[in-house]
């Protein structure tokens, strides 16, 4: 039963690093437009936060796992990036799909 639950709880630790880029990079378009109240960045900056530990964490477990290697960067964009401008194969594969999920929400419009 546990070993079924691996998959899941694999795909659910991609999903959270998700939300929680899509919302630093909200709080980074409000930034960058309106800019931040004191009550947003109360709020919003332990997001940001919270966010580079999981993304920290991702890359050192789960990337490692869908890349089969050892990390070089720091954070999960770090390592695609390096992934996404190599020469092609497996590994910029898996950059450019995941370069769907995060472009199109970075502000500037290149995530990856």
């Amino acid at each position: 039963m546990n070993i079924l639950l691996l998959p899941l709880g694999f795909i659910l630790s991609l999903w959270t690093l998700w939300v929680i880029f899509l919302a630093v990079m909200s709080l980074k378009r409000a930034r960058d437009t309106v800019g931040l109240s004191f009550w947003c960045k109360f709020f919003g900056y332990p997001v940001v936060c919270v966010g580079l530990l999981i993304d920290f964490a991702a890359n050192v477990f789960l990337l490692s796992l869908i890349l089969l290697e050892a990390p070089k960067e720091g954070t999960v964009t770090a390592r695609l990036k390096r992934h996404n401008q190599g020469p092609d194969g497996w590994r910029k594969s898996v950059a450019k799909w995941a370069e769907q999920l995060l472009d199109r929400f970075d502000p500037s419009g290149d995530h990856i």
